[in-house]
C-alpha cells in the first residue's frame, strides 16, 4: 500500500508499506519512504512493538497503547477488522449478552446500522474500573456484496471521533477488497487524515513476521513530542 497523510490541514506527506496479518494473532507492518524502511511494527493480542530505524529506537508496550497511537479506544480485534474491511462490534460490556442491540438507520443507498456501547474507564494504576461514557458506532454496508462501505466511531465523553471510508472494491483472486481506505481522526484541536491506496492483496498460508530489536537501540516512551 501507499499512504498520504496530513495533520490540521498542513502539507501532506507520504509513505509506502506492507501489511501482513495472521488472523486473531499478529499484525506486522513495514513502513518505507523512498524504498528505505523507517519503521517496523508488530501488534499482537497483548502488545505493541515499534522499531524506529531512523533514530535507532524502539517502543514496547501492552495492547492498550493502541489508544495512544490512534487516539481512539481500539482493541486488537477492532484494528484487525478495520484494516481488513470487516464488520465488527466495538467493545462493550453488553457484547456477550446482547447480539441484537443494533438499530437500523436511514440511508437511501446502503444498509445502515448503529449501536451505543459503554467504553472502559481506566484507573491511574492501569487497571480498568467500571465502564462509563458512550461511544456510538455506525456502519454502512454495500447491498449485494455486504462489504463495509464506511464506519464512524463517536466518543461522546472525550470528543474523539474516527471515520473510515472504503472505495473502489476490486477482486484480488477470490476476494473482494477495497483499493482505497481513508481514515479521518479528530481529537481535541487535532484533525488527521490518512489516505491509503492498496496496490495488492493476497491470502497466503505461509507468512513470516521478522522483528528483532538490535542491542544498540534505545527504548523510548511514547509522548506528545515523539508520537
Amino acid at each position: 500500500f501507499s499512504c498520504e497523510y496530513s495533520v490540521n490541514g498542513g502539507s501532506p506527506d507520504s509513505f509506502s508499506g506492507n501489511l501482513r496479518v495472521c488472523r486473531d494473532s499478529l499484525m506486522w507492518v513495514s513502513l518505507r519512504s523512498f524504498n528505505i524502511e523507517g519503521f517496523r511494527v508488530l501488534v499482537s493480542n497483548d502488545s505493541v512493538k515499534v522499531l524506529n530505524r531512523l533514530k535507532n529506537e524502539y517502543y514496547l508496550e501492552d495492547i492498550s497503547a493502541l489508544v495512544n497511537f490512534a487516539n481512539v479506544d481500539l482493541s486488537y480485534n477492532d484494528l484487525q477488522s478495520i484494516l481488513l474491511n470487516e464488520f465488527f462490534r466495538y467493545q462493550s460490556d453488553s457484547d456477550v449478552d446482547k447480539e441484537d442491540d443494533y438499530n437500523s438507520c436511514i440511508d437511501s443507498v446502503y444498509y445502515c446500522v448503529s449501536r451505543v456501547s459503554q467504553k472502559k474507564q481506566k484507573r491511574p494504576n492501569g487497571n480498568y474500573a467500571e465502564r462509563r461514557g458512550s461511544v456510538i458506532q455506525t456502519m454502512k454496508v454495500v447491498p449485494g456484496t455486504f462489504k463495509v462501505k464506511n464506519l464512524y466511531l463517536e466518543d461522546l465523553e472525550d470528543g474523539r471521533n474516527a471515520f473510515v471510508e472504503y472505495d473502489k472494491f476490486t477482486r484480488f483472486g477470490d476476494q473482494l477488497f477495497p483499493q482505497t481506505m481513508n481514515i479521518y481522526v479528530e481529537y481535541g484541536n487535532v484533525e488527521a487524515i490518512m489516505k491509503f491506496s492498496i496496490s495488492d492483496f493476497a491470502i497466503d498460508n505461509e507468512l513470516t513476521f521478522p522483528f528483532k530489536i538490535p542491542a544498540k537501540y534505545t527504548k523510548i516512551n511514547l509522548n506528545e513530542d515523539n508520537r
